[in-house]
C-alpha cells in the first residue's frame, strides 16, 4: 500500500496541534482526522483518529498494523506538513516584501519629484 494523497489544514494555535487532515491509501481508502502535533521538545509527530472511552482514556480508531505502513503514512504526512509550513513562510516573506515596496512607493509619490533649479 502507498499513500497517494495527503491533505492538511495548518492551524494557528498555541497548543500542540499544528495541523489536521486526511490521507488516502492507493487512491481507494481515505482516513480523516489525522493530526500533526508538536512535542514539548519541538519534534512533530502524527496522531491517528481516536475517540475517548468512558474511563477517559483514548484509543485509536484507525491505525496501520505494520511498522512499514506506519512509516509510510507518517513520513508522507510529516513531509506534507513541512512543505506547507515552508510555503506559508515564503508567502509571508513575499507579502511583507510587497507591502514594503508599496509603502516605499507611496512615500515617493507623496513627496513628488523635486522641481526648480538647484543652486
Amino acid at each position: 500500500m502507498d499513500v497517494t494523497e495527503v491533505r492538511l489544514n495548518l492551524l494557528k494555535t498555541d497548543n500542540a496541534v499544528k495541523a489536521i487532515g486526511s490521507f488516502a491509501l492507493d487512491g481507494m481508502f481515505a482516513v480523516r482526522g489525522v493530526r500533526v502535533l508538536e512535542s514539548k521538545d519541538g519534534h512533530n509527530f502524527v496522531a491517528f483518529p481516536s475517540r475517548e472511552k468512558a474511563n477517559g482514556e483514548y484509543e485509536d480508531i484507525a491505525f496501520p498494523l505494520s511498522k512499514e505502513l506506519y512509516g509510510k503514512i507518517t513520513d508522507a504526512i510529516i513531509n506534507e506538513y513541512k512543505a506547507q509550513v515552508e510555503k506559508q513562510s515564503q508567502d509571508q516573506k513575499e507579502d511583507q516584501a510587497q507591502e514594503q515596496t508599496q509603502t516605499e512607493g507611496e512615500g515617493e509619490a507623496k513627496s513628488g519629484p523635486k522641481r526648480g533649479k538647484s543652486r
